[in-house]
């Protein structure tokens, strides 16, 4: 029912051994069968942030470079791109490519195809250098109306190259979530103010799947990101490379390598509702030369504890225990003040504008905080974090088997 998920190991960023670990996972799907001479194929990165390729927050380069050379040999071009959070300006963007590793990564694969090819009809790797809005409408299940960066018009297909992190709003972010990033940045608060509630922002993130209907889907999870993720946590090692046609199963898989499920991550929940994805893992089709128990990380630092604990029925005792459990396991986002460099990026990045900044730290005003978790996903000094009761901490690690 659910197209299949190839899982390959990959130890590290070696250039052989993410070539190898690439071509298994696309071969096992035919992962590249509708790429023809001629077109223009859009890479969707992860590039949140302006950050190096060893601190696990972004997509690696070496695995972009070597599907860019996959295409190419196939005689497509290549535009890479994505909107970071910030500015979806030129020059903030740029910034964010040379961060990430991508501009010099382009620059040495150009002067590869330069010697390769010597016909002035080579194909062309090149970063998005177009910071043009569209509008669209779309009869989605959160989503009617809404501005995506009209880069991706220009491309004949595109690839979503995700990476495998946690992420304190939505549990995990993988290649569901990674679509956001066809969002201009600035403006990707809206849409948390817009949808502040879990399930409609994680059906805003199935919307945008189902709108851009990428042709293929690619995973680096060779080196993740766990706890305060998705830009603040700690690197983790993974060692795989995964990929599928759609985004539903892969995203199921790469949650159990996580220890996560269909109740930890909002994304697979929304899809699974929806008919679009499956309950649990026994219902994923892995190819590959590894299972989702080989690579399993029975103590991966979540950002959040979504808990599966829940309570059916209308009655009044149901309702105290369903009110008494989302009382317990409440989190939010806080700020570290000894980490704290008083920049105003969370006060500028609030979409409730919850934040003011005293004596140059924020305060969080509750009554109008929405726990979208924007000020600690975009904090450069990782200061603010993700906030669990302490009973929340002990049946965290309950579940966790520590």
């Amino acid at each position: 029912m659910f197209d299949a998920v190839s899982l390959h190991k990959c130890a590290s960023y070696d250039y052989e051994k993410v070539s190898e670990a690439l071509l298994g996972a696309l071969s096992d799907i035919d992962g590249l069968s509708f790429i023809k001479p001629g077109m223009t194929i859009g890479i969707k990165a992860n590039l949140v942030t302006s950050m190096a390729p060893e601190k696990a927050c972004t997509t690696h380069p070496i695995l972009i470079k070597r599907l860019c050379e996959m295409i190419t040999d196939l005689g497509a071009n290549v535009v890479i791109g994505d909107s970071p959070g910030g500015l979806y300006t030129s020059a903030f963007v740029k910034g964010t490519y040379r961060g990430c590793g991508m501009t010099a990564m382009v620059e040495d694969l150009e002067k590869e195809l330069q010697e390769k090819y010597a016909s002035s009809q080579r194909p062309v790797v090149r970063l998005n250098n177009d910071f043009s809005v569209k509008d669209a409408v779309f009869d989605g299940k959160s989503l009617r109306s809404f501005i995506y960066t009209g880069w991706l018009d220009n491309t004949d297909a595109i690839i979503n190259v995700s990476k495998l992190k946690s992420h304190a709003m939505m549990g995990m972010s993988c290649a569901v979530k990674n679509m956001f990033g066809t969002i201009p940045g600035a403006t990707k608060p809206e849409y948390h103010m817009r949808f502040p509630e879990e399930m409609a922002f994680a059906n805003v993130m199935v919307d945008l799947n189902e709108f851009f209907k990428p042709a293929l889907y690619v995973v680096d999870a060779i080196d993740g990101m766990e706890g305060n993720g998705p830009t603040a946590g700690e690197k983790r090692h993974i060692g795989a490379i995964l990929a599928s046609k759609r985004p539903y199963a892969l995203d199921m898989a790469c949650a159990g390598i996580i220890n996560m499920g269909i109740n930890d991550c909002q994304t697979l929940k929304a899809a699974y509702e929806r008919g679009l994805g499956p309950k649990d893992i026994s219902e994923v089709t892995v190819l590959g030369d590894a299972s989702i128990p080989d690579l399993r990380i029975p103590d991966f630092k979540r950002a959040t504890s979504h808990q599966s604990i829940t309570f059916e029925g209308d009655g009044l005792f149901n309702k105290v225990k369903s009110v008494t459990i989302k009382t317990v396991f409440n989190t939010r986002p806080e700020v570290k003040k000894d980490e704290c460099i008083g920049c105003k990026k969370c006060y500028e990045t609030c979409p409730a504008k919850a934040i003011t900044m005293v004596s140059q730290l924020p305060q969080i005003d509750r009554s109008k905080c929405i726990k979208c978790f924007c000020c600690q996903e975009f904090c450069p000094k990782g200061a603010m974090k993700v906030h669990e009761t302490y009973l929340a901490k002990i049946v965290h690690r309950i579940n966790q088997g520590r």
